[in-house]
């Protein structure tokens, strides 16, 4: 089985947190997964050949906590607008399909049937119909990118024209909004009164852990509208399978990946548990830097903010176990992660292995 834990102590003092280092668990193994009728395992670790060939321009220029921030906002605002019939011809299509039902399976589990819910990091709103689905009553989006919570106001009109979700009578209330999540409190655009049952944060806490001030901004922004018994749900790269594969490379060797996928590190002799910045490359979706999220910091400060730790999965692991559940087994095929024809594809080894980059988690807010 694979091991989330890291050698660094459970004593580990939170006046030290940004100057520590950490580890990967020394006893960690690559699992055993199925995809599909085919058996699948992590791949195997790099060799001395494996290299950062695909980013297009020199990071080095970039260094202050600034220049990162302002350059995840830009990535994000200068992504284009994709129509849904070239959507298809991705390079990543088959994992984009396979993450969007990871996000479906946590979705699922944890919505609460006319409730409330608080998306941070919302993008472009390509979780709205997911939450529609779910049958919650109304949904705040809010995001550090203007461009993409403008896309986000056109999906949801697009959504309200084509009707594509018969609503029986309830009604859904849908709002967007620009925020720095990470900078700025909660409060500056949405009420104290306003409680949520729900606060979703996908592919965009560890921007976060820049530091330990925006970690913190973070978690007060998710807890401070939470409801008592209320669900904090989310998706991170997995920092113990990185640090592991970074580990594993020869001496002089900072990056890892495949034709898809690429990461690459400045470093490998100190681990901070906050700002170990790494660059992060994925075919039609990312470019920009990226930082490790030490999960034991993360559950630790969570906990401060009255959170408790209820789930926590590997992507990989999430397949194997709701793939069985016949409304998640028949999400495979209606999201296309499965094609009825196996000759209409199906996802490559390429876009399995970085679909394990990452795990999904949710907290409980338990005062």
């Amino acid at each position: 089985m694979y091991s989330h834990t890291y050698t660094n102590s459970d004593s580990h003092s939170h006046r030290n947190e940004d100057s520590s280092s950490w580890h990967p668990d020394s006893n960690t193994s690559a699992p055993t997964t199925t995809y599909s009728k085919r058996k699948r395992t992590d791949p195997a670790l790099p060799d001395a050949t494996t290299h950062s060939k695909r980013q297009k321009v020199s990071r080095s220029g970039y260094r202050s906590t600034n220049d990162d921030t302002i350059l995840v906002q830009y990535h994000y605002n200068s992504r284009p607008k994709v129509d849904i019939s070239k959507r298809g011809e991705s390079k990543i299509i088959f994992m984009r399909n396979f993450n969007n039902w990871v996000k479906s399976v946590l979705i699922g589990r944890h919505a609460v049937r006319g409730g409330t819910v608080l998306d941070l990091g919302c993008g472009k709103g390509g979780d709205l119909l997911k939450w529609k689905k779910a049958g919650i009553a109304r949904y705040i989006g809010l995001d550090i990118a203007e461009v993409a919570i403008k896309h986000a106001k056109e999906r949801w009109r697009d959504m309200k024209v084509r009707s594509t979700i018969k609503n029986k009578g309830r009604k859904f209330v849908v709002e967007f909004n620009t925020l720095d999540c990470f900078s700025f409190p909660l409060s500056t655009k949405i009420s104290r009164t306003c409680e949520f049952d729900v606060v979703s944060m996908q592919f965009s806490l560890h921007y976060a852990f820049e530091n330990k001030s925006r970690a913190r901004m973070a978690l007060r922004n998710i807890t401070s509208n939470l409801k008592q018994g209320g669900k904090f749900i989310g998706t991170i790269p997995d920092a113990n399978w990185i640090v592991k594969r970074l580990k594993a490379l020869p001496k002089d060797e900072l990056a890892f990946g495949n034709e898809i996928y690429n990461i690459r590190f400045e470093q490998k002799e100190t681990f901070p548990t906050f700002g170990h910045k790494y660059w992060f490359w994925l075919a039609d979706a990312v470019d920009c830097p990226e930082y490790l999220v030490h999960f034991r910091t993360f559950e630790r400060l969570a906990a401060e903010y009255g959170l408790e730790l209820k789930y926590k999965k590997r992507f990989h692991d999430v397949y194997n176990e709701a793939k069985d559940e016949q409304t998640f087994r028949e999400l495979l095929y209606v999201m296309k992660v499965i094609r009825e024809n196996p000759d209409d594809g199906e996802m490559s080894e390429a876009e399995w292995e970085a679909a394990g980059l990452y795990i999904a988690f949710a907290f409980e807010k338990v005062r």
